[in-house]
């Protein structure tokens, strides 16, 4: 009696599936997608050094267009660090605090940013001078891109950095996302 049951209970689950698998859905062939999506992702983000050494955008919602219209307001958030959350939760920090002894000096002209680093010279070989120079100018082309209106990506804005060398150099935050 259990064998025809079980045999029974077989028969109808394999002949569920032989129906259910043709419900009338045809197959179709690869479909395009198109292009992905692009743009400017809204709001102004802050770039900080996550523990295993890579930049990370932070949003700062709610941060007025008034406050980085001078990009000399990005190096104040900069030196500010991370929220006490961000710094505990992810590890976040900053390598531009009051306590470095630099100076960090922004200002706009003919539509660049230039920014003047009091270190008399910086290095992308070394991890923490290339981190320093990432927030720097990803969070500074980040601003713009917003106060643009999304009309130019953050990668595709150039900062002049000037070290107390007196060389300057122009970067783009690609650079310091890889």
């Amino acid at each position: 009696m259990k064998l025809r049951h079980r045999t029974a209970a077989l028969l109808a689950t394999a002949l569920t599936a032989v129906l259910l698998t043709g419900c009338g859905v045809r197959p179709t062939g690869v479909l395009d997608g198109g292009k992905s999506a692009g743009g400017l992702t809204t709001g102004h983000r802050l770039y900080f050094v996550s523990p295993t050494g890579r930049l990370e955008a932070v949003a700062r919602p709610g941060t007025r267009n008034e406050s980085i219209e001078d990009p000399n307001g990005v190096l104040k958030g900069l030196r500010v660090g991370p929220t006490q959350s961000e710094r505990e939760v992810a590890g976040l920090t900053t390598l531009m605090g009051d306590d470095d002894g630099a100076r960090y000096v922004a200002k706009v002209s003919d539509g660049l940013v230039y920014v003047s680093v009091s270190h008399h010279s910086l290095s992308l070989t070394t991890v923490d001078d290339r981190n320093l120079l990432g927030q720097i100018v990803c969070s500074i082309a980040r601003s713009r891109a917003v106060l643009g209106g999304g009309k130019q990506r953050t990668e595709e804005i150039p900062v002049v950095v000037q070290t107390g060398d007196g060389r300057s150099k122009k970067y783009g935050c690609a650079e310091f996302m890889e």
